[in-house]
């Protein structure tokens, strides 16, 4: 799932009023729109600041242009202030030792900690309780562009993600005479 975190002009009650229009159900935590199995939630932190902007996260599962065209159309005309991109990655045949032997064997992952911190470029990657998390953060005052940091992960993830092959569910391809 990614989870984006982002700063925007404007209090959570006025988003929900906003989101309302484009089918947002208000929930306890936030605001959500589902869709045929697809979630795009969208959470106001829990202490925010009073004058400044106001700090939101965003999180959805599946293609990351389905998540980008949720995330403009309901924040978008905001101008939303982007800070942090990340992506949780698991399978069920992998442990954390196992993540960890398997990243320590790719040159181009440089580890940070033993206990399971890498970099892979401005990608920081961390491996805990079975899960590999990919994160982006801005540096301070920047904002992050969105389309290229979620590409970015997601190429890393794709990389990362174990192959399944069933031998017998393989179907030999063949030429029609």
């Amino acid at each position: 799932m990614f989870k984006l975190t982002c700063f925007a002009p404007i209090p959570p009650e006025q988003l929900g009023t906003a989101l309302r229009g484009l089918r947002f159900a208000t929930k306890k935590d936030g605001f959500e729109w589902y869709l045929d199995g697809h979630v795009f939630r969208i959470e106001p932190f829990k202490n925010q600041p009073r004058e400044s902007m106001k700090a939101y996260r965003a999180f959805f599962k599946g293609e990351i242009d389905g998540g980008i065209y949720l995330f403009d159309s309901s924040l978008g005309w905001l101008d939303p202030m982007v800070t942090g991109v990340e992506f949780e990655l698991s399978h069920h045949k992998m442990k954390t030792e196992d993540w960890i032997k398997d990243l320590l064997k790719r040159p181009s992952y440089e580890m940070v900690d033993s206990r399971g911190l890498f970099q892979k470029g401005r990608v920081g990657v961390v491996v805990v309780n079975g899960k590999v998390t990919f994160q982006i953060r801005s540096s301070k005052g920047k904002r992050l562009k969105l389309i290229e940091c979620l590409k970015e992960i997601e190429l890393l993830q794709s990389e990362l993600r174990p192959v399944e092959f069933d031998l017998f569910s393989f179907q030999e391809e063949g030429v029609a005479v």
